[in-house]
């Protein structure tokens, strides 16, 4: 079981500035719900939880013998239970008492639909093959009818004893007369069609596979299309009690996202015939992928593979439900009208409630509940792969529990309070908690806590841990009278350290004569706010001293940046030198979350900067001569920088620089040689000298 990661809902702030100490809050929403394990508790899509029906299982894993796949069932007046299964083409009766045993068995693979007869008995359509065979109560039967369909995929009766059937390749739907004799009633623009419902003034409605579409076909056999979705199949359709059609969708699972591959198999040395070599699963290969193909997998990555859509009789849908990872297999209505569907992988069935809030009532071990009936006693779901049977009784059980998914706080936390909302009355509603630091639970977490019962702040009694864990237990309720809403828990986090780097001099300079712009990254795996304090000691000292503070800024309980994601934050200070005595620095930058934590519990993280920086304020000294042939030598010295450069200057403008004798400026002393012609007129130019700092000096340039 993987930690959840923790949805913060809100801050709550002591004082005015942002606490490491602050109590968070993670909320469980209905996402989070979603990934819980439920025993006889049903989750929401709205983040509720109240107890589900009752589930009994009739046969679990039918086992060697028995079939893996179901397709329909069925219930007769005793409760006996009828399942259409692949791939012998087997009907299986359970009985009430959960007796499974092959009542029949047809010529063709899968049995797709059955269908009750009144006076008892049954008809079982079967693919491929399309035949339709008519079963009595003993498990005797013959063929009833060839509809001369390759497929048959749902049968529904009419009050005149005719039967209805849905087939495929060819899209058609056929009726049959009380002999079994077929005719079209109605040819769809679908390659199949898959399920039927019908209608109130003896049509029906049918599903297609292809397109997806859904047709409303009368008694006479006209149709038109009522809804056009971008699913490719109309899986299972239901009318309810107020005339709405209820439609299950669904599609494949995502294609293969790599490339097509290829493998050419060559020949091997020698005389070997080729053809009979490239047969050959032991030739070398040479293998690798098709190149210039437009790839699906984008496509498909985000498609949905299941929905469940509700048509008013005016023509509006609505989406009830829909999912990019499962697909729904059935649909029906359960005692009280509301709509029951199936999906898979892992088998599970769900409700839609009132105002559209869909609850998954059961997840069940078998791969996928593929057939739905509903029955005197109860919901029964049928499932594949294997092959189960279970009953979903309507009253709700005594008790039930949830267990969430662990919270992960992101570092050892101090858990402090638990709410929660219950709505309904009657019940007892008890939480129990445990924590620890590994994401999937074991031996060295807590101990469960003793029960919870304050729904208005119950305090958590479990150890610090970076993970907590809650269990729900229901027990008491009538119904689904009483439910359970609003989970969510207080933690603190233990202060963990800051980290700053990058620190920078901005512009990157070694030497300054006045101020100095600092530039830095930091930031706090809590969210704390931090103080980074730039500090400086002579070269040569062990001492440091702060050169200039950027304290955090005091916020506001409301500031939206409480409860940051300890993302890196820039952060600028400058440094006035004035002050300082000249000289060679070191420069470090020191973030502490101090002012956010309680007296000493606040840590530390340095930064140094690259090299050290000097602080001169003092000019360089130019030393100048001219030479017999009229030309002039400068000297130019410094006490704290290197030289930066030498320019001649004329009329307040720099006429030109000379070169360092050594061709690079980069020392304290620099000599400088400039000839007779660009020396000028005594009094025409002057000389000006500056410092890596910024420092300056002028001379004149001596008469000859």
């Amino acid at each position: 079981m993987r930690g959840a990661a923790l949805s913060v809902a809100l801050a709550l702030v002591c004082g005015a500035s942002a606490l490491a100490e602050q109590p968070r809050l993670t909320s469980f929403g209905a996402t989070e719900l979603s990934h819980g394990e439920g025993a006889g508790i049903a989750v929401t899509s709205k983040g509720r939880l109240y107890l589900a029906p009752k589930i009994v299982p009739l046969t679990t894993n039918l086992g060697v013998g028995f079939p893996s796949q179901v397709f329909a069932t069925v219930v007769d007046a005793s409760g006996n239970v009828f399942l259409g299964t692949g791939p012998d083409g087997q009907v299986i009766r359970v009985s009430a008492t959960g007796n499974a045993t092959i009542h029949y068995r047809t010529d063709e693979p899968l049995v797709t639909a059955l269908l009750p007869l009144p006076g008892g008995g049954l008809l079982a359509a079967t693919a491929p093959g399309g035949k339709i065979y008519r079963i009595h109560p003993d498990g005797t039967g013959t063929v009833w009818s060839d509809t001369d369909e390759r497929y048959v995929w749902a049968l529904a009766s009419r009050d005149d004893g005719t039967v209805l059937a849905a087939t495929g390749d060819r899209g058609r739907l056929l009726k049959i007369d009380r002999n079994g004799n077929a005719s079209i009633l109605f040819d769809a623009d679908e390659t199949h069609l898959v399920s039927l419902a019908p209608a109130s003034d003896g049509g029906v409605w049918a599903g297609g596979s292809g397109r997806g579409l859904v047709y409303r076909i009368d008694a006479e056999g006209h149709g038109q299309v009522v809804y056009d979705g971008d699913l490719p199949e109309a899986k299972a359709l239901v009318v309810d009690r107020a005339g709405n059609l209820v439609v299950a969708f669904d599609a494949p699972p995502p294609s293969d996202k790599r490339p097509p591959a290829i493998q050419l198999r060559v020949a091997g040395g020698g005389a070997t015939d080729a053809m009979t070599e490239l047969d050959s699963r032991q030739a070398p290969a040479l293998q690798g992928v098709i190149e210039g193909l437009s790839p699906s997998g984008d496509e498909d990555a985000a498609r949905l593979r299941g929905r469940i859509v509700r048509l008013a009789p005016d023509g509006t849908s609505t989406d009830l439900w829909s999912s990019t990872s499962e697909a729904p297999f059935a649909v029906s209505l359960d005692t009280d009208g509301r709509p029951v569907f199936a999906t898979g992988e892992p088998a599970k069935v769900w409700r839609v409630d009132q105002g559209g809030d869909v609850a998954l009532l059961a997840t069940l071990s078998e791969a996928q509940a593929s057939a739905l009936v509903a029955g005197s006693r109860g919901f029964v779901a049928a499932t594949s792969n294997p092959a189960a049977t279970y009953r979903l009784d309507g009253g709700a059980p005594d008790s039930g529990t949830f267990l969430a998914l662990p919270a992960d706080a992101g570092s050892v936390a101090r858990w402090g309070t638990l709410r929660w909302r219950t709505e309904g009355d009657g019940g007892r509603v008890e939480f129990f908690t445990r924590t620890g630091n590994s994401d999937d639970p074991d031996a060295t977490w807590s101990a469960w806590s003793p029960a919870l019962t304050q729904a208005g702040g119950s305090a958590i009694p479990n150890p610090q841990g970076r993970y907590l864990q809650w269990r729900l237990r229901v027990s008491g309720a009538s119904g689904v009278g009483l439910r359970v809403s609003g989970v969510e828990a207080t933690y603190t986090t233990l202060n963990r350290p800051p980290s700053i780097r990058d620190l920078r001099l901005d512009p990157a300079i070694g030497s300054i004569s006045a101020k100095a712009t600092f530039r830095w990254s930091a930031a706090d795996p809590d969210g704390d706010a931090l103080g980074v304090d730039v500090q400086a000691r002579k070269a040569g000292t062990a001492t440091w001293v702060s050169a200039v503070r950027n304290d955090p800024p005091t916020l506001k309980p409301t500031d939206p940046t409480l409860g940051n994601d300890g993302s890196s934050k820039d952060g600028k200070a400058v440094w006035d030198t004035s002050a300082w005595d000249e000289g060679l620095y070191d420069i470090r930058a020191v973030a502490t979350d101090q002012p956010a934590n309680a007296a000493g519990e606040g840590l530390e993280a340095t930064s140094e900067l690259e090299g050290p920086l000097r602080v001169d304020r003092t000019p360089p000294a130019i030393e100048v001569k001219r030479g017999r042939d009229g030309g002039i030598d400068v000297l130019v010295s410094d006490a704290q920088s290197p030289v930066l450069r030498l320019e001649v200057i004329e009329g307040g403008r720099v006429v030109f620089a000379p070169r360092s004798a050594d061709g690079v400026c980069d020392s304290s002393r620099e000599t400088f040689r400039i000839a007779a012609a660009q020396a000028g007129r005594s009094g025409e130019r002057t000389l000006k000298a500056l410092d890596a700092a910024g420092n300056a000096a002028e001379a004149p340039i001596p008469s000859p």
